[in-house]
C-alpha cells in the first residue's frame, strides 16, 4: 500500500470547461426523437447534474430560446420556458424566498405542471357561476 502522500493529486477540471453539456445534448436528441416516435416523455433533472457554468452557457447557446414562457405562483414562483428547439422546455422551481429549488429539461409537448388540472376547472367554473349570478342580481 502506498503512503497517502504518493498519490497522485489532480485539480478539478476549470469551471470554463463543458464537460456535461455535449453528452447532455446528445440525451436530449435522444430522447425528442423517442417523444416524436413513441410519444414517451422524458425529464432530466440538472440540479442533481454537475454542471459548469460553461456546460449551462453552451446548454443555453445551443437549445436557443423559444417563442413560449410561463410564470406560475404557487408555493413559490416556477418559470417554465420554451428553448429554440420545440419540445424541449427549460423549468425552474423556486421557493417562496426566491431560493432556485430545482431545475430540469422537459422533453414533451407542453410539460405536465401547466395544463388546468380538472379539480381546478371546476373551482373556476363554480366562481365564474357565481360571479355571473352576482351581477345579475345586481352586485356588479
Amino acid at each position: 500500500m502506498q503512503p497517502i502522500d504518493a498519490i497522485p493529486i489532480r485539480p478539478a477540471p476549470a469551471s470554463d470547461v463543458a464537460g456535461n453539456a455535449p453528452a447532455l445534448l446528445h440525451e436530449i436528441a435522444a430522447a425528442l426523437d423517442a417523444l416524436l416516435r413513441t410519444g414517451r416523455e422524458y425529464g432530466i433533472d440538472l440540479s442533481a447534474l454537475p454542471l459548469s457554468p460553461a456546460d449551462r452557457d453552451l446548454l443555453q447557446e445551443v437549445l436557443g430560446t423559444g417563442e413560449v414562457r410561463v410564470d406560475l405562483d404557487t408555493l413559490g414562483k416556477s418559470r417554465i420556458e420554451e428553448t429554440g428547439v420545440p419540445g424541449v422546455w427549460w423549468v425552474c422551481h423556486r421557493s417562496e424566498d426566491g431560493i432556485l429549488l430545482t431545475e430540469s429539461l422537459a422533453i414533451c409537448r407542453v410539460p405536465e405542471i401547466v395544463p388546468a388540472h380538472p379539480a381546478d376547472i371546476a373551482m373556476g367554473l363554480q366562481g365564474l357561476q357565481e360571479r355571473i349570478a352576482s351581477r345579475e342580481a345586481g352586485g356588479h
